[in-house]
């Protein structure tokens, strides 16, 4: 599902080195998701701003990596609001390093939630679903990525694969309770550093 959706994660990894972006792929995809799902509006010129900040220290972006971001935040945006909860996270395939992909999914975490304390920071607003959500997303960014576990291989990758589609799931309740009941309002003016 990601390939069909979005380019691949090492597109963008090449993409934002050879403009010399300091995020992931991971961080930049978490954090479109998570503006998009706080309530900010599909609408690029409303969230590159803020993508500047966090990209590229409040400097606008080259215009071939604007329209490039401007697509996967179209893209991001679609797929959250699919009724067949198809939703999949920009992150290392599976080829790539267990370690490497439990970074990246922790830095999309940990992005996510960025872009959605950005639009709503003020939680009591919001149903106790989504405040369990936030919940457990900031629990899943204090994951110990080196740690050695003595499971198998095998146990450690199914592991991965739950972990990964709790955060999907909540992803999503954020979005369809939040997202897309609030995304009429402007994004909050709120530098990143």
């Amino acid at each position: 599902m990601t390939t069909e959706i979005f380019k691949s994660y090492d597109h963008w990894t090449s993409l934002l080195d050879q403009s010399y972006l300091m995020a992931s792929a991971a961080e930049v995809h978490g954090l479109i998701a998570g503006l998009l799902s706080g309530g900010v509006s599909a609408e690029p010129a409303k969230i590159l701003p803020v993508l500047h900040d966090f990209l590229n220290d409040g400097q606008a972006l080259s215009a071939p990596v604007k329209a490039d971001i401007s697509d996967l935040i179209m893209q991001t945006s679609e797929s959250l609001a699919q009724t067949d909860y198809s939703f999949a996270l920009l992150l290392p395939g599976d080829d790539d390093s267990l370690p490497e992909r439990l970074e990246a999914m922790v830095e999309w975490t940990q992005s996510f939630l960025v872009g959605f304390a950005i639009q709503q920071n003020d939680l009591s607003i919001c149903s106790a679903e989504v405040k369990d959500a936030i919940e457990e997303l900031t629990e899943i960014t204090k994951i110990d990525v080196f740690a050695i576990d003595d499971n198998s291989a095998e146990s450690n990758e199914e592991s991965y694969f739950l972990v990964l589609e709790h955060i999907r799931l909540l992803v999503l309740t954020c979005f369809n309770e939040v997202g897309l009941k609030f995304s009429k309002n402007e994004v909050q003016n709120k530098t990143l550093h």
